[in-house]
């Protein structure tokens, strides 16, 4: 799946492992307002494709205006909390489902952020690249204290164990705002990503001219280190 818009490129690639692409994003245009997401579905057997289809589905159907857009993030993904957990209640098969949620919101001169899970989003500015959002895993709190490093936890077994999704019995989103400055680049990803890559790699090629050139390298090189789990990313120009 690929979608490319003017300023603005993403595409989802299943990896070379999974049976299932159970990440899903998003692009949506309205008028003076660029909506951005990545879900990535936790759950399995086709239940992580579901819950990341409603949490997507939740950012394509709330009606954003051009105030209040940070109480709108929040509302829109408790809306999608609410739909996966009325999903579970009605088929407990359905148990364990859930998914990340990482959006991104333009509209004027800012950058309205929501997070829950292990996407993530980055900022590259003056061509150094900064990590907006913390993961919300169980070994982020061992990183944060130094008794892992990044490169330990990329291999830590409970790397991808997550404290809190969308579907979840805890969620608590962070969120956020950044003043943009012309010459940023946004990237959005899910964790079939950054499980591959580092972010001096990322940096390195997401400094390259354009958004699809710089998209394109990094699946594809994630997809050539392995392509462990599904690999998703949206780039997006800031003018």
């Amino acid at each position: 799946m690929i979608k490319k818009i003017i300023g603005v490129w993403g595409e989802s690639h299943k990896g070379h492992k999974r049976k299932l692409n159970e990440d899903r994003f998003l692009i949506r245009e309205l008028p003076g307002i660029t909506i951005l997401a990545v879900a990535d579905g936790v759950g399995g057997n086709g239940n992580g494709e579901k819950a990341a289809e409603i949490v997507i589905d939740a950012f394509q159907t709330y009606k954003f205006s051009g105030e209040g857009i940070k109480d709108d993030l929040s509302a829109a993904l408790e809306n999608a909390a609410k739909r996966i957990h009325h999903e579970i209640n009605k088929n407990s098969n359905l148990a364990g489902m859930g998914a990340t949620a990482t959006s991104a919101i333009l509209y004027k001169d800012k950058i309205f952020w929501i997070h829950v899970g292990d996407s993530r989003i980055y900022l590259l500015r003056r061509k150094k690249i900064k990590q907006i959002t913390t993961d919300h895993t169980f070994i982020q709190d061992f990183l944060d204290d130094g008794s892992l490093t990044i490169e330990q936890a990329r291999t830590h077994p409970l790397r991808n164990m997550l404290d809190q999704c969308v579907g979840c019995d805890e969620m608590e989103p962070d969120s956020g705002i950044i003043h943009i400055k012309k010459g940023d680049r946004l990237l959005l990803c899910s964790d079939g990503l950054t499980m591959h890559l580092s972010d001096i790699q990322i940096e390195s090629i997401l400094k390259m001219n354009s958004i699809q050139e710089a998209g394109e390298k990094l699946l594809n090189t994630a997809l050539k280190m392995g392509g462990a789990d599904n690999v998703t990313l949206i780039v997006k120009d800031l003018y």
